[in-house]
């Protein structure tokens, strides 16, 4: 392999994650830049399906100003892909290098031998962030939506055959579901959704959003609660929620996937914010009598 930028000391980590990652289905590229437009290139440039790695080696590690810059570039960019610096097993390296890359979204892998490789920690993926907007409000549901960001925002990487961003989109979709039910509930007991509460309990989520939404289930003169925008937004929502739950064929696929899940993500959390304000507006609204 013909290095033109990689230190002499770097060659030989580099060439065993070189054929690890060939192992792994991945083609690799030496010192080529993932685009022509950015800062700088790795190391190594592995590809697989949509997924890019990148492997900056290093012998000593450091997290310098054009990995800092390329990383920054990436982030920006929404680049569905994975950046680490990668070192030798023997390596040391200080707690304050690990703050610095984990601030910057860099991962961190070392390398024992061409068969054996561990992921120490794990990059974040920028075309998989998500940034809700500060101003939405949950209500109750406040803690929960956090813990379905926090889990939805831990880094993952191609080595790890865990998905919590999988495991947050459906925790989220079961959010919405209950606020739907609750927002009817909220609405019967106040008088102004005429149904049962056992039979709003028994429905499908497509029919609850439905009921809500629909001027004949409310009573005389009182104006629904969910719009129709709203409900056309709920079940788009709800119906993406099978993306979950689909079986992929190939990584190919499982990235195409995965690169719906922020959208998805942003989507449900605004709903939730939505339903949690229509909610509290009933809650304070008086009791109507027929």
């Amino acid at each position: 392999m013909n290095y033109l930028y990689t230190p002499e000391e770097s060659q030989s980590i580099a060439n065993a994650l070189v054929k690890y990652m060939q192992g792994q289905g991945f083609t690799v590229d030496i010192e080529k830049p993932l685009h022509e437009s950015a800062p700088c290139s790795t190391t190594l440039f592995a590809q697989k399906a949509n997924l890019n790695i990148l492997f900056e080696v290093q012998k000593q590690v450091h997290c310098d100003r054009y990995i800092k810059d390329l990383a920054l570039w990436l982030l920006k960019q929404g680049f569905y892909a994975e950046l680490f610096i990668a070192t030798h097993n023997t390596t040391n390296f200080s707690g304050e290098f690990l703050k610095e890359i984990d601030h910057a979204g860099i991962g961190l892998i070392i390398i024992e031998n061409e068969a054996k490789v561990e992921i120490v920690k794990p990059p974040v993926n920028p075309a998989l962030k998500i940034n809700p907007s500060p101003s939405l409000k949950f209500g109750s549901c406040k803690e929960m939506v956090k813990a379905c960001i926090d889990k939805f925002g831990q880094p993952i990487s191609f080595l790890s055959g865990n998905d919590t961003r999988k495991d947050a989109l459906r925790d989220l979709c079961e959010i919405v579901e209950k606020l739907t039910e609750d927002v009817a509930l909220a609405a019967i007991r106040k008088g102004y959704l005429q149904r049962d509460e056992d039979t709003i309990k028994k429905l499908k989520w497509a029919d609850k959003i439905n009921v809500i939404s629909a001027k004949e289930a409310y009573a005389t003169g009182c104006t629904p609660f969910v719009s129709e925008e709203l409900k056309l937004d709920l079940h788009a929502f709800r119906n993406g929620r099978n993306i979950v739950d689909h079986k992929v064929r190939t990584k190919k696929e499982d990235a195409l996937r995965q690169q719906k899940f922020p959208d998805r993500m942003i989507t449900g959390i605004r709903l939730v914010s939505d339903l949690a304000s229509i909610k509290s507006s009933i809650d304070r609204k008086k009791k109507i009598t027929p």
